[in-house]
């Protein structure tokens, strides 16, 4: 199989932006974590509460463009390697809803707290449920950035 020449810039956009997502998870997964729980639950709280609203603004576009890139390659590529996007674009479409079932909410309750400068009773709890998350999002990300790339190992060959 040959890649068309439009598929690969569009492949490499799908991978760079899929990569910005995984790689920011995989930064609150093995960096964050800990580090919250070493800080004040009011501090845990404060920052991650400005980061949830700086990370809600900035971040979707990353995660848009990764969709958008795998469900073109998916519709668009002529070839039985097109069920490498297929399983992209789901793992991405999965980790939207466990973001958006699981994250999210959290994200809103730290960010209103941040915001108004209060501290939250429960703010370890709120903060060990998204970090579970994680454990969720990181390895849906990671199965859409190895479906990614197989396809461009084997497309190559």
């Amino acid at each position: 199989m040959t890649m068309n020449h439009w598929m690969w810039p569009v492949s490499l956009a799908g991978i760079l932006c899929t990569a910005v997502v995984c790689g920011t998870d995989m930064f609150f997964l093995t960096v964050g974590r800990p580090a919250l729980r070493l800080a004040s639950a009011s501090a845990g709280t404060e920052v991650m509460g400005f980061f949830h609203m700086l990370g809600d603004a900035r971040m979707p576009v990353w995660g848009v463009l990764a969709i958008l890139a795998n469900l073109l390659l998916a519709v668009l590529s002529a070839s039985e390697l097109r069920w490498f996007y297929c399983a992209s674009l789901l793992a991405l479409i999965l980790f939207v809803i466990a973001y958006l079932r699981f994250s999210k909410p959290i994200n809103q309750i730290q960010t209103k707290a941040a915001k108004a400068g209060e501290s939250l009773n429960n703010a370890r709890e709120l903060q060990a449920s998204w970090d579970r998350s994680l454990n969720i999002r990181v390895p849906l990300l990671v199965v859409s950035l190895l479906a990614q790339c197989l396809v461009l190992l084997v497309g190559a060959a």
